[in-house]
């Protein structure tokens, strides 16, 4: 991958172009033996078959393909998620084989998103439009400054959303800051949204019907090029 390149997939794994569906979690997969121990775990505590199979069908997509960027086994790969404020296995997924290859993975119901990257940390958020149909919708997302466009469409709504989850992501802070905290960056301008952290870039990505999908890189150059797959 060439620098300040982003190698994006965004699927509906529910669409009509998705492998068929794996057993329920509490029928076990032949699929699941490339996963970890933490990803079968999480795999198995999720109910909802769709949740389920998105969870398993996105963690197999980033194996396969990282796998086929190090020439190494899916299974073989090593992933860290430790957060910094508890110690549990639920922040940053770091790649131990490769720290060098960023890593972002994103699920909104049956729809899932995958980033790689070799030019800087990146984050990937997709999100269903109706999602963010909700009262306090501007309260909880939207800046001061936005909030006159509180009634904009809600396609609106939601890639202001993604693109500041994308971002917070790249960051590696997540949810520990607020969305309504910062101004969504605009697409190919370098921004700091964070005070004291790093400038970065957000990039609007094509996404399923009904769902808006960003990705973000530390960048202080701006536009970066992303590669749809």
């Amino acid at each position: 991958m060439a620098e300040a390149v982003v190698d994006v997939w965004v699927l509906d794994t529910a669409g009509p172009s998705a492998r068929s569906a794996p057993p329920a979690p509490s029928h076990g997969s032949p699929d699941t033996g490339v996963l970890d121990d933490h990803e079968r775990e999480r795999w198995a505590r999720l109910a909802d078959g769709p949740t389920a199979r998105a969870y398993l069908e996105l963690h197999l997509l980033a194996r396969s393909q990282i796998g086929s960027l190090l020439d190494r086994p899916p299974g073989s790969l090593r992933f860290d998620r430790t957060c910094p404020d508890c110690g549990r296995q639920h922040g940053r997924l770091v790649l131990l084989d490769d720290p060098g290859l960023h890593v972002s993975l994103s699920r909104a119901g049956a729809v899932v998103a995958l980033a790689l990257t070799r030019s800087a940390p990146v984050g990937v958020d997709v999100e269903h439009v109706e999602g963010t149909r909700f009262e306090g919708f501007g309260e909880v997302a939207l800046h001061p400054r936005e909030r006159t466009a509180a009634d904009a469409p809600a396609e609106a709504h939601a890639a202001a959303w993604v693109r500041k989850e994308a971002a917070l992501k790249a960051l590696g802070v997540g949810l520990r800051v607020e969305p309504a905290s910062f101004v969504t960056p605009r697409p190919g301008v370098a921004t700091e949204v964070v005070p004291g952290l790093p400038s970065l870039a957000v990039v609007d990505v094509d996404a399923p019907a009904g769902c808006a999908a960003a990705v973000a890189l530390l960048s202080a150059d701006g536009p970066f090029e992303v590669r749809r797959h």
